[in-house]
């Protein structure tokens, strides 16, 4: 099938595989997904903490089974389209820095590239990170060559490169998006965005670094129509950098959260110091995405900052 009027290359995405569908990239994708009238078998931990944010919905199945598991799993049917490989073992900000614990995540890439083999999927894509491309100073591309500087995008890259091999020896498709900062309801409360929401709330003091820092949010229902796009349209083999494409300084972004909660509330920026290794700039250049897909950024930061804030203050009733 071609896509309307521009000769894209459409694939087929009706049924579907996915691990870690209850992060905050995975929680906003399944949404997405039964949107579309997807039927997906979600690979879960049993001890998971966020089972809440799996849909009751008779179109999602759920085998349970932790990422060390998968080696381990059978299927029954072969009538896939593709498998998103969101899990990710011990993410946390120390963990991140552990290169033995980092690369058993490539394993369990290459497992999930073989389960996708088997239930005869033509498309694998996994969730890359701001984390590969390490230090640059300009808009991040497909082409950006990567310099990671912690172990986890170590990992990250090499769970891309490893998968694509594979792929191509099983004839499978692989697009490897890589995703800068995403925030929404489904983003864990320890990050940025979530725990300044959280602490202008509850009338917290809110201190920062001077917020200097060029970063480049995307809500998270833009991010999963960004990766629906891709799974249907994207080029095979791409590395796909996705934000909003309307980067700007910390120090604004913060200030947005509290001109939507309390104009007065004091921010306190430059009372923590920056990290030895602080990234100064994120932004993703998703011209070639939306080349290749027809995807657009959709909303405005006041705008989905507005609903995070929603939710956060109907979630704790603040």
């Amino acid at each position: 099938m071609l896509f309307p009027n521009n000769g894209m290359e459409e694939f087929t995405i009706n049924k579907v595989a996915i691990t870690g569908g209850t992060g905050p990239v995975g929680a906003a994708f399944v949404k997405k997904l039964l949107k579309e009238n997807v039927e997906i078998l979600l690979f879960l931990r049993k001890n998971s903490s966020r089972k809440m944010f799996v849909p009751q919905d008779s179109r999602v199945h759920i085998e349970w089974l932790d990422l060390e598991q998968l080696h381990t799993y059978q299927p029954t049917e072969q009538d896939y389209d593709a498998f998103f490989h969101f899990g990710w073992a011990e993410t946390n900000k120390v963990m991140r820095h552990n290169m033995h614990v980092q690369l058993t995540n490539v394993q369990y890439a290459c497992d999930a590239v073989e389960i996708a083999h088997k239930l005869g999927c033509h498309t694998f894509m996994g969730a890359g990170s701001q984390a590969e491309y390490g230090r640059h100073n300009e808009p991040l591309t497909v082409e950006t060559r990567c310099m990671p500087e912690i172990a986890y995008g170590v990992a990250k890259l090499s769970a891309n490169y490893s998968t694509k091999i594979m792929c191509r020896q099983y004839g499978m498709r692989q697009i490897w998006p890589r995703i800068l900062s995403a925030y929404g309801p489904y983003d864990y409360e320890d990050l940025i965005i979530s725990q300044t929401i959280l602490k202008a709330l509850r009338g917290e003091k809110l201190e920062f670094t001077a917020g200097e820092q060029i970063w480049d949010f995307i809500y998270e229902d833009d991010l999963a129509e960004a990766l629906f796009m891709i799974a249907k349209y994207g080029k095979d083999g791409t590395d796909y950098p996705i934000g909003s494409g309307q980067a700007k300084p910390l120090r604004e972004s913060i200030e947005v959260i509290k001109d939507k909660i309390n104009p007065n509330l004091e921010l306190n920026f430059g009372v923590i110091p920056y990290s030895a290794n602080q990234i100064m700039h994120l932004e993703a250049d998703i011209s070639q995405l939306s080349i290749d897909t027809g995807w657009k950024n959709r909303s405005a930061f006041e705008d989905g900052i507005e609903r995070t804030i929603v939710y956060f203050r109907n979630k704790y009733n603040l």
